[in-house]
């Protein structure tokens, strides 16, 4: 079944000194893991993606550096990280104030390796300097990340999406791939488990294969969120 999550309800450890995580997605998903990572000010966390999978980190709020091999990147609020199976990975809070990720790793560790991923080491995108498409068939825009009009990868599509007042999606279902948005400005009103609730910033959607959903703004001129179908190759059923 689908669900809403609110971060800030979500259960938190202290994973290292000034990192904590929390679980997004549970055993209802069979393609991702999601969770939160919250790093302190001053605070790293440095591990290696897995063999066969991709990793994902968006920086929901706040400014964060990740590096590999001595080579730093700067991630500002609303930036984008693929890294490629086998890489380790630092990412660091250089500010004074607290920086939020979303992190999605793909497939499940152990999974066999069906689909070709990322091979390009690390590779990030800001909101801001990324290119924005226009979708004027579905009343949308568009700005990738992750499929074959931006960093390639067959485990995962993954975008910013923004709507505008009088865009809305119908319900549908994806048979053969799990579904996560992540919510960044406005008010969204989301049909999960054929119930309509609102939702916004700070709370996710998630979807396993099959489940329906539908989403409309629910107030204002329009919204936009983070929004991953994994694995890329997906397919759409209306109804």
């Amino acid at each position: 079944m689908g669900k809403v999550v609110t971060f800030a309800e979500l259960p938190y450890r202290e994973a290292d000194p000034g990192v904590k995580r929390a679980p997004i997605t549970g055993a209802e998903m069979k393609e991702m893991v999601a969770e939160v990572i919250r790093l302190g000010p001053g605070a790293q966390l440095t591990e290696s993606v897995a063999a066969s999978t991709d990793r994902y980190l968006f920086t929901l709020t706040g400014v964060t550096t990740i590096s590999d091999r001595g080579a730093a990147h700067p991630m500002v609020e609303e930036s984008f990280a693929t890294v490629q199976e086998g890489t380790e990975f630092t990412i660091s809070n250089p500010s004074r104030a607290e920086a939020t990720l979303i992190s999605v790793l793909t497939p499940l560790p152990g999974s066999p390796a069906v689909r070709a991923g990322f091979a390009g080491g690390l590779a990030t995108a800001a909101r801001a300097t990324t290119a924005v498409h226009d979708i004027p068939a579905e009343k949308t825009r568009r700005i990738y990340f992750v499929g074959k009009e931006a960093v390639r990868s067959e485990r995962a599509h993954a975008m910013i999406v923004e709507y505008g007042r009088d865009t809305v999606t119908g319900l549908h279902m994806h048979p053969n791939a799990e579904s996560m948005f992540v919510l960044l400005s406005g008010k969204t009103r989301f049909t999960v488990n054929g119930q309509d609730t609102v939702v916004g910033r700070g709370q996710a959607t998630v979807f396993p294969m099959g489940d329906r959903h539908g989403l409309r703004v629910a107030e204002g001129d329009g919204v936009s969120f983070l929004e991953f179908h994994i694995p890329a190759g997906y397919t759409t059923v209306r109804g």
